[in-house]
């Protein structure tokens, strides 16, 4: 019978070595992937009472490693002391003839430069009555540097470098929990650029990006060893500091103003003087969680920047909490009267399986109505209402207005979103699902999306919701994939119907190879749980193009759709009250 390193090269569509014949009638190349040429890879074998190890194709060893090792043979010894770190226990199981076939990767410091990885496989067969065992070497350098680049982007803002806002989170958590175990101190900052608007206005989009970069390189070379910071929104930065006194607090923040302020920065679109302000909350606080303490420090830079540019402001429960309540009290009172007369609304984005296509499916946008008849915008009313957990009441209506429109238009579909505050609260969980088990020849015609960090964040929740979702046959997408960094047996056990991949990775996919490659890997991901996907932030043809070449199901942005709360298809918008046949 054929050993298993045989039976992978007929599949990979090599012709195995047969018994009797001679080194140089080994099988051809292998087929690669387009991350790893050809070149990238060479066959040996290898002689064990000489113990010499023999190339089929010293040309081709001798790019791949060197003039060196790369020669027609050379011993065993030789070549392993070339192996960085240790040698793997499979890789000399096989040479000692203990085990039979074997995998493994290792890193050696080739004559080409760097360390470089580098995979080998192989097996013994035998040769003219002798034992030989045949192994094929490849590079796996580029490999590993796209799934490093893959796990960056997972953790990293795309622009700065600096961690994400669901990571800076990660990171305040885990330094509130090591000072609740050594009874240290530390704070978390909040730094956000002065006037960027203006520079926007003035200088362009790309000079405003160059100033966030350029902002985000001051503070990290700025701040101490014991600091973590991240990007959390488009001109926030928030900082973890860890192991600090209150006066050491107050000497980084000072470090930092004066840090960004000094110099102007040289932009494309010429000079631009930039400045910050700073919010901070010294650490341990009485607010127990990330969330928390982060709206905490949000209400401390609000107060800097009154102080003016360049100005720090510490958070006191005596002045900013009386200001962020003012605030909260206001918002709660602005989104309870849109609630009861009837002024939130939904939005309508169409979802297509291909351009030119008339949409039957939608994603549900939330809109809100002030009282003058003007628009508030979601970022102003959403992060509010989850703060005070006014949440699960725009989630039920967004759900109703839903049902209500499906109800008047037999021939469409809906997506609609649910905020992890509702999933994770029973009472509010069963609230949710009850709506669809009442209305379930509706509830088949709903996809229910989570956003990706909300589902890392409360995974069990998560997969108690989805398991009663689908009971009521409902389908459920995770949203913005790709900005966490969810586990296989996480998606196996939430048992997902649809990826949407996040829009990040979408925009201007079609001039850029490292979001092709991303994208790739997803729908490879996708493919392999049986989940179809959805392209978001779909702003061109070209990207469109692209993406359904890639084999991406469906497609939605500004190229296939704005969101409308009156479409041709439902002039008068998303009923308020359900139809007759729904009472």
């Amino acid at each position: 019978m054929a050993n298993q390193a045989q039976k992978d090269d007929v599949a990979a569509g090599r012709t195995p070595l047969q018994p009797g014949a001679t080194s140089t009638q080994i099988w051809s190349q292998p087929q690669v992937t387009d991350l790893e040429p050809a070149a990238h890879q060479a066959m040996f074998e290898f002689d064990p009472r000489a113990r010499q190890i023999v190339w089929s194709d010293a040309s081709s060893a001798s790019r791949l490693l060197g003039p060196t090792l790369g020669v027609g043979s050379l011993s065993l010894e030789d070549y392993e002391a070339a192996i960085i770190d240790d040698i793997p226990a499979s890789r000399r199981a096989a040479f000692a003839a203990t085990s039979g076939d074997y995998s493994c990767t290792y890193r050696i410091t080739t004559e080409h430069g760097d360390p470089a990885w580098f995979e080998e496989r192989g097996g013994w067969i035998s040769v003219a009555g002798e034992p030989r065992l045949i192994g094929v070497l490849r590079s796996i350098e580029g490999e590993r540097r796209h799934v490093e680049a893959l796990h960056h982007q997972a953790y990293h803002d795309d622009l700065t470098g600096t961690l994400n806002r669901s990571q800076l989170r990660v990171a305040l958590a885990q330094a509130m929990q090591r000072m609740d175990v050594e009874a240290g101190s530390g704070a978390y900052l909040l730094a956000g650029i002065d006037d960027l608007g203006a520079i926007n206005a003035d200088f362009g989009f790309d000079a405003a990006d160059e100033v966030i970069k350029e902002v985000a390189r001051r503070i990290e070379e700025t701040l101490p060893a014991n600091t973590a910071a991240g990007r959390i929104a488009g001109t926030k930065f928030g900082i973890v500091v860890s192991n600090a006194s209150e006066e050491e607090v107050r000497q980084i923040c000072i470090d930092l103003l004066n840090a960004v302020r000094q110099d102007v920065v040289d932009t494309s679109k010429g000079a631009v003087a930039t400045s910050i302000c700073l919010g901070a909350i010294h650490l341990p606080d009485e607010v127990e969680n990330a969330n928390g303490i982060m709206g905490n420090a949000e209400a401390a830079l609000d107060q800097a920047k009154r102080l003016g540019r360049s100005s720090w402001s510490a958070f006191s429960e005596k002045t900013d909490i009386v200001t962020m309540r003012r605030r909260n009290s206001h918002m709660s009172d602005v989104i309870l009267t849109a609630l009861n007369e009837r002024r939130v609304r939904l939005a309508f984005q169409p979802i297509v399986n291909d351009l030119g296509e008339t949409p039957t499916k939608f994603e549900c946008l939330i809109r809100m109505r002030a009282d003058d008849g003007s628009e508030v915008p979601a970022p102003d009313f959403i992060p509010a209402a989850e703060r005070l957990g006014l949440v699960h009441l725009l989630d039920r209506r967004v759900l109703e207005l839903a049902i209500n429109t499906l109800t008047v238009c037999p021939n469409v579909k809906m997506n609609v979103n649910v905020s992890m505050e509702t999933v994770k609260d029973p009472v509010w969980a069963e609230g949710y699902l009850g709506l669809l088990r009442n209305y379930e020849a509706l509830a088949r015609r709903i996809t229910v999306e989570l956003t990706e960090t909300q589902v890392i964040d409360a995974i069990d929740a998560s997969i108690e919701f989805v398991s009663e979702l689908k009971k009521v046959g409902s389908s459920f997408a995770i949203d913005d994939f790709g900005a966490g960094y969810t586990s296989f047996r996480n998606l196996k056990a939430l048992d997902i119907d649809i990826l949407k991949i996040d829009g990040s990775f979408v925009t201007g996919v079609a001039s850029s190879r490292e979001n092709q490659l991303f994208v790739r890997t997803l729908l490879d991901l996708a493919r392999n749980f049986g989940m179809q996907t959805v392209a978001e932030w779909v702003d061109n043809e070209a990207d469109a193009m692209l993406l359904k070449g890639l084999g991406v199901d469906y497609l939605q942005g500004f190229l296939i759709g704005r969101p409308e709360t009156n479409p041709a298809w439902l002039p008068d918008g998303a009923p308020n009250e359900p139809p007759a046949a729904l009472r």
